[in-house]
């Protein structure tokens, strides 16, 4: 494969079915892979990072990799990496008519079979999939899965670091950054609506984002307060 791979760390394992790549843009913008293994063991890719043979071994030792999910319009980059990597990948999108840098083999629906309730988020632009993903554990516990709307980065240095101080979320930590505020969200009173109803929620774990840290802590009080801000 003569793809550029950008740098990133080995999988991280989140809970016993959850696990995240977390990796860097040339420009020096985190970005995370979310992988999730489905309930008869194979795996799901969610905003997919490139890696080298050594860790994408370790990728195919927790399962085979059978489903990638195109989050976002624009997170879509290392996808013909995956598909040549697995040619029998099925990926889904929520218009499978909507030109993407790989073929559509389907929509969202047939991840509710899967047990994962997946939708387009609410109130912006961009077609953002959004996934409920069910982890393992004593009682009935739920990984929020996003890709651009929430992230949580904060302490980055140089111009990254005062860009996100300048244009990201108001007071940092998780929130939606100003500049997808202003890019991306079409309706806020239906993405207020969204965090809040998803911060009422008791099975609500933790919170994946597309840049930044995954939130385990506070998930819910973290989303009241970035509903707050939107």
């Amino acid at each position: 494969m003569t793809m550029q791979i950008y740098p990133y760390h080995p999988l991280k394992s989140l809970a016993g079915n959850l696990w995240q790549v977390a990796g860097t843009l040339a420009n020096g913008l985190p970005r995370n892979m979310t992988v999730y293994r489905l309930p008869d063991g194979r795996l799901l890719l969610y905003s997919v990072v490139a890696m080298h043979a050594p860790d994408l071994e370790a990728l195919e030792r927790l399962g085979r990799p059978a489903i990638m999910v195109m989050p976002h319009d624009r997170h879509q980059m290392d996808a013909p990496f995956y598909k040549r990597r697995y040619p029998e990948l099925r990926v889904l999108a929520p218009d499978p008519r909507h030109a993407r840098k790989v073929p559509i083999d389907g929509d969202l629906s047939e991840l509710g079979a899967l047990g994962i309730n997946a939708y387009v988020l609410p109130g912006t632009t961009y077609h953002e999939v959004v996934l409920e993903l069910p982890i393992e554990g004593g009682t009935p516990a739920m990984a929020l899965c996003t890709t651009e709307l929430l992230g949580n980065l904060s302490g980055l240095p140089g111009l990254m670091g005062l860009l996100l101080r300048l244009f990201g979320p108001p007071g940092g930590g998780l929130g939606v950054a100003r500049v997808v505020k202003w890019r991306e969200v079409s309706d806020r009173k239906r993405v207020r609506a969204w965090l809040r109803s998803l911060a009422d929620r008791s099975e609500l774990r933790m919170v994946l984002v597309g840049h930044g840290s995954p939130l385990i802590e506070g998930a819910r009080d973290s989303l009241r307060r970035a509903a707050g801000h939107v």
